[in-house]
């Protein structure tokens, strides 16, 4: 297999998402093994492993597969070429501090507008739909199957 170090790059990130994963599945299973704190941690800890699996084997098995950044092809000059992975940092990171300003719900919506509209989506209709079903779907299951009391605008929590 051909290593370039754009390949070792991708194996060396799964394996810190590996080792991120088993790290706190044993954490939280040190902490309480019991079935109230482990039903949602050790299903998506065996999911998140089972990806991570998953696609190291395909870069294993497909040495042509070298995902060499396609910057040349989409550089078009605009501000999103430019500056969009720092532009979504920022919004992520205005997300994660508007979460408990904000509420949860509203914050989602926000979010995930701003985010589709920064990936090039234009349709309005479609952005206001599928951020609001993205944005009040997970907060309704937190707080009313999982009880996880967030403060929200929509929900009522």
């Amino acid at each position: 297999m051909n290593l370039t170090a754009n390949r070792a790059g991708h194996f060396g990130l799964l394996a810190v998402f590996a080792a991120f994963t088993v790290w706190f599945a044993l954490d939280a299973w040190r902490a309480d093994p019991g079935m109230v704190n482990m039903i949602l941690i050790a299903p998506v800890a065996a999911l998140t492993l089972a990806i991570v699996i998953a696609v190291a084997a395909h870069l294993a098995m497909n040495p042509d597969v070298d995902a060499e950044s396609p910057r040349d092809e989409d550089d078009d000059g605009s501000l999103r070429a430019r500056y969009g992975i720092a532009i979504a940092c920022v919004v992520l990171a205005a997300y994660v501090l508007s979460l408990e300003v904000i509420g949860f719900d509203l914050a989602g919506i926000i979010f995930c507008g701003l985010t589709m509209t920064m990936m090039g989506q234009r349709g309005w209709a479609g952005i206001a739909v599928y951020s609001a079903v993205m944005g009040l779907a997970p907060v309704y299951v937190l707080v009313n199957l999982m009880g996880v009391p967030v403060k929200t605008v929509f929900l009522g929590g």
